[in-house]
């Protein structure tokens, strides 16, 4: 969610932003055969603790945590990106998080919190550097947020839970919402 909408009702590029959360969280059920409740029951054994309604409202809405989105690919045993490997240990899923998404923009060392921001902004989405920062370091941004991030710099193995063309497409929208479009 951009910056200036976090207090109102979500903006269509919003909204966009977090159909593709919903779908990439389907596409990791779907290809491993799961469903909510089986999701819900995976969940349990790791000592998260979701009922299959409450999963399935995270996943219609999109407008979860990048934890959950962790927790559902962990859960269901799917291949997950090189990075994700960070997430595999002990520690509070907000500290892996916070490993996976500083792993994937450790590829690109030259991306601070300042560079993001700006690259964020090219497709429509407004986070100052401080609150990217803070969000990434206590490992509280959204799974629409780490979608965003990885359509501005390219996160390696992210094409295996989502389509980079539909990632694309989503980050166009913010482009011609720019432009006036």
């Amino acid at each position: 969610m951009t910056a200036e909408n976090q207090e109102g009702s979500p903006s269509a590029l919003d909204l966009a932003w977090q159909n593709l959360a919903a779908r990439t969280v389907k596409n990791i059920l779907s290809r491993q055969g799961f469903g909510y409740a089986q999701l819900a029951d995976a969940l349990a054994c790791m000592d998260v603790r979701e009922s299959p309604r409450s999963v399935e409202g995270k996943v219609q809405r999109g407008t979860f945590q990048f934890t959950f989105m962790l927790q559902a690919a962990l859960a269901t045993r799917c291949v997950c990106p090189p990075a994700w490997e960070q997430a595999q240990g002990s520690g509070s899923w907000k500290a892996r998080a916070t490993a996976v998404i500083k792993a994937d923009l450790g590829q690109q060392r030259w991306i601070d919190a300042n560079e993001l921001s700006r690259r964020l902004q090219t497709i429509g989405v407004v986070v100052p550097p401080k609150l990217l920062k803070n969000q990434i370091r206590g490992g509280t941004f959204t799974a629409a947020l780490y979608l965003q991030c990885a359509a501005v710099c390219r996160f390696d193995g992210l094409f295996l839970f989502v389509d980079p063309g539909c990632l694309m497409r989503t980050a166009e929208e913010g482009v011609a919402k720019l432009a006036g479009y």
